[in-house]
Parts: C-alpha cells; sequence; structure tokens
C-alpha cells in the first residue's frame, strides 16, 4: 500500500466532495463559484442566460464530482486490496472519459456567457 497514492485518492475525493458542494451551492442559494463553475475570466453578474446555465451545469457538475468521489475510492480500495494494475487500468479509463466529457460541458457552457 503506497501512502502517496492514499494521500492523491483521497484529495480526489475531497475534489468530488468540493464540486458536488458547489453544484448544490449554484442550485439552492444561486451562488456560481468562479474558479470552479465558471473561468475566472467570466463575470458571473453579466451572464446572458443564468438560469439557463444553473440547469445546464448543474447535473453535469454533480455527475463530475460524483465520478471522481468514486474514482478516489475505488483507489483507495485498489490499494487495500494491493490491485496496482487494476487501479492504474481505472485511473486511465476514468480519467480519459472525464477529461473528454469535461471538455464538452466547457463548449455548452460557453453560450450562457
Amino acid at each position: 500500500m503506497d501512502s502517496f497514492s492514499n494521500i492523491f485518492d483521497i484529495l480526489i475525493v475531497f475534489g468530488g466532495v468540493i464540486i458536488i458542494y458547489y453544484a448544490e451551492q449554484m442550485k439552492a442559494n444561486d451562488i456560481i463559484k468562479v474558479g470552479i463553475m465558471v473561468p475566472p475570466s467570466v463575470n458571473v453578474k453579466k451572464m446572458k442566460d443564468r438560469e439557463g446555465f444553473k440547469t445546464y451545469a448543474f447535473p453535469r457538475h454533480f455527475l463530475q464530482g460524483l465520478i471522481l468521489i468514486v474514482l478516489g475510492l475505488v483507489g483507495i480500495g485498489c490499494d487495500l486490496y494491493a490491485r496496482p494494475d487494476l487501479h492504474a487500468i481505472v485511473y486511465i479509463i476514468v480519467l480519459a472519459f472525464y477529461i473528454i466529457g469535461n471538455l464538452f460541458i466547457e463548449k455548452g457552457k460557453k453560450k450562457f456567457y
């Protein structure tokens, strides 16, 4: 069991929790976190369609956070059961889909600002 890998997996889970937290804040309290939900260059006060953005972004960011939580937990599980081969395969597959999905999400969000 590699402690560095476990720390990295815990940080991945924490990142997923943060994304879900800010997605919920966006939906419930109309707080759009700059730097997490939108790039720092975007002025959230001057968005073209704020409600449309929230409707579009919430389920996608919630799913992103959930994927990160599952990825981190799978990584911790693979470390506990000494399966580095499975750990690497899962990371490569999930992160590839995560990055491709994130590119599509960012492209779709641009029509709202």
